[in-house]
Parts: C-alpha cells; structure tokens; sequence
C-alpha cells in the first residue's frame, strides 16, 4: 500500500515511471504506513483530457524516426534506435511500433506488459530495468492518467504481442526523459473488478466466480466508520495481532468512484506487512481474523490516508478486498 517517491503517479505503469526516473533503485512495497498518500499527491504533467484512438498520438518528432525491432517475439529486449540526445523539452507522445497479431486489446482486461526504457540522453537501456519481468496493468484510462495519455489512445489501437513506444519528457520521470518500449505479452480477464452503482445503499455488493470478484459500490457520501464485511471465515493458523506479520492479497479502490489505486491480485503474489505499520483501517479491520479469510475493508478518511491531496487516487473513504495468506 505504498507508492513509490519522487514522481509517483496513477497506475501501474507510473510506478515503473517513477522506479526508472529515479537513480536510488528503490522499489514500490504495500507495508509502509500512511506515507503511500503524501507520496502519490504530486501534481501529474500532461493533460487531463484523453486524446481519441489513434496509432500515433502526441509529439512525433522523435518517435516518427525511431525504428523497434522485435526479438524472439518480445521475450527479450527489443533493438531501439532513435536519434539522441533527445530535447529536455520534448513532449511525451506515443507510436505503435508493431500492431501485434493476436486478439485486440479489450477495455477492462489485464495485460502482462514488459516495459523496456531508455535514456533519452545516450541511449542506453536504464540500469535498474527489469524487463523480463512483466508488469501487470488495467488496460484502463485511468491506468494512464496524469501523463501518459498518448500511450492510452494507441494501446486501444493494438493487439496482443504488440510494441508501443512512449516518450516520456524529464517532467514526467521527475529525473531524465525516456524512450519507452511497453511489450503487451498477454490479456486476461481482471482478478477484480469494480463499479459504482447509480443506487443509493450502505451495502457493498460483491460476487465471485471462478476466483474473480466484481464488487459494486453504492451511491452515496463516504462512510465516517470502518466495516469489516467477511467474506470467508479464515480458520487456519493463529488469529492475527495488531503486530502480526501478515501475508495477503488485496486490491484497493476510492470509495466515491470505484476506480482502483493499488492491488496484487492479478499477479497472485501475496505482500508480507506488518499490521502496525499499514494504514489504521488494516490494522483495526484485519486484527484478529486468521489465513484464509477474505474480507471487504470500508475505511473511512480519518483511518485511510487523511491528508491524501485531491487527485491523488488515494483521497476520502477507500475500499479493499483482501484475501489474508499467512499470519505469523
């Protein structure tokens, strides 16, 4: 539930864009406290207003002479040429670099996406880059708000096993430009998903199936008290404390929207934490249940990120889906 420093925006993919921006090497971990809302509340470069499908959208200066060459079908990294050193003032913009030739990219889908950067400057492939190992994004607007918008419209004009190439300015990373290569290696369906309703209620609604849950959110104010709505009753294992070491899977979502800020229930890889060290909401709402209890945590502001700037994705009530793996 933490976001990483510097240059920290919505999505998945803006946490890759603020681990390659910056030259500490440090990575985004969910067992932090309530700093992951003073981090994410950065204004985002870029504007709001998504720009319509297209193969190419934003600045083509550079990215119109670039050249992408695929190597065994995306499973390494690609061969990139384009003219460097790029403008410190050049404008993000982004090119479908190969259409790809498997099923259309579909709104709502999870992808598996390797992201390959490069310095604008030289470049070079960015040292602390981890290509290999894909990331998991939403294929939604909201997954490239705040600055990359342009990579929005194009990925809506591509198919599985495509190359998107991105040009990402210095305002963006919050260190250098890059020049992105994003790899769409697989889609499938999202783990969890959420909607808000048009109804009135207190109740969230949540259906499963197969393993993936849809949780429909009602209409109406933030909530001032925490609920704790359980799911499925863990019976494995010692009851956790408010110190416990826990592992979960979780997926977090603004309570007024239903738009989702954090999770890792697509890559079912649970995250280790301490409940004394997460937000309040965590620790009150998951103290004393045990592994395998699945739950819906409706925190309230004051127990969330209480000074969450506006546009932060973080800000008011939140709602989490949590499925506790390990208690210790």
């Amino acid at each position: 539930m933490r976001k990483l420093s510097a240059a920290v925006l919505a999505g998945a993919l803006m946490f890759t864009l603020a681990a390659c921006g910056n030259d500490d090497g440090k990575s985004s971990s969910p067992s932090s406290s309530s700093s992951a809302a003073a981090a994410s509340s950065g204004a985002a470069p870029g504007s709001s207003a998504a720009p319509a499908p297209a193969k190419e959208s934003g600045d083509q200066s550079v990215l119109g002479k670039a050249t992408v060459t695929q190597n065994e079908q995306g499973a390494k990294e690609p061969t990139v040429k384009f003219e460097t050193p790029v403008a410190a003032d050049a404008k993000v913009g982004a090119r479908l670099a190969n259409p790809g030739t498997g099923d259309e990219l579909k709104e709502g889908q999870m992808l598996s996406v390797n992201i390959a950067p490069y310095d604008a400057a030289t470049g070079k492939q960015v040292e602390n880059a981890d290509y290999k190992t894909p990331k998991s994004i939403k294929m939604t607007a909201a997954s490239f708000a705040g600055g990359l918008e342009d990579a929005w419209a194009v990925m809506q004009t591509a198919k599985v096993g495509a190359d998107v190439s991105v040009l990402v300015p210095a305002t963006a990373t919050g260190g250098k430009a890059q020049f992105w290569v994003l790899h769409v290696k697989e889609q499938k369906a999202a783990a969890v998903t959420w909607n808000k309703s048009d109804q009135a209620g207190d109740k969230i609604e949540v259906a499963e199936k197969a393993g993936a849950y849809t949780l429909t959110l009602p209409k109406g104010d933030d909530p001032t008290k925490l609920k704790v709505d359980v799911l499925k009753k863990g019976t494995e294992g010692k009851a956790a404390t408010a110190t416990s070491q826990v592992s979960a899977l979780y997926a977090g979502a603004r309570y007024a929207n239903g738009v989702q800020f954090d999770g890792n229930f697509d890559t079912n890889t649970p995250a280790a934490f301490k409940l004394n060290e997460v937000i309040k909401g965590w620790t009150q709402g998951l103290t004393g249940l045990k592994a395998g209890s699945v739950v819906v945590l409706t925190i309230p502001k004051d127990l969330a990120y209480p000074t969450a700037a506006a546009g932060s994705g973080t800000e008011g009530a939140l709602v989490f889906l949590v499925k506790i793996d390990k208690v210790s």
